[in-house]
């Protein structure tokens, strides 16, 4: 990766992003390489392989960086649940505010997916310059370790 793509005005730091996917069983089913902290999320979507693996009428989970792939999720006849922002309002219609909370308290449980990945010594600090280039390999190492924890704790989704 190239120093500059990895550049994050976000976080004021050189980062590292990559898509995860989990089952809704908790298993980590697709992730994918590497990309440098400044690529949108839409990039890393399309480019990953990721939409390869959508089944019709599946229903993906993600947060509003993704709002920009409905179109591209409706052609593989599956359903974007992305929570619905003001759109530009000074306060959420009602419907608005149920549905973010939906998808709000299942959000909880790819959180906890994704605090597993980070949750090793390697991905939690920052990274030698030297283990960049290894950076996929251990990604899928340790997304692989974690598919061995036992399962997430399911909640009851109210």
């Amino acid at each position: 990766m190239e120093q500059n793509q990895c550049w994050s005005d976000y976080k004021h730091h050189y980062t590292a992003k990559f898509l995860v996917s989990i089952t809704p069983a908790g298993m980590i089913n697709f992730v994918s390489n590497c990309w440098g902290g400044r690529v949108s999320d839409k990039c890393i979507t399309l480019k990953s392989g990721f939409l390869d693996i959508i089944e019709p009428y599946d229903a993906i989970m993600a947060d509003k960086g993704f709002s920009s792939l409905i179109e591209e999720v409706t052609l593989l006849r599956a359903h974007l649940l992305v929570p619905p922002g003001r759109h530009g309002m000074a306060q959420m219609t009602s419907c608005d505010v149920q549905k973010t909370k939906e998808i709000a308290n299942r959000r909880i449980y790819v959180e906890q997916a994704i605090r597993r990945i980070k949750f090793f010594r390697m991905l939690k600090f920052e990274v030698p310059v030297t283990i960049c280039q290894h950076l996929d390999d251990v990604l899928r190492i340790v997304c692989g370790i974690c598919n061995l924890y036992p399962p997430l704790p399911r909640y009851d989704v109210k």
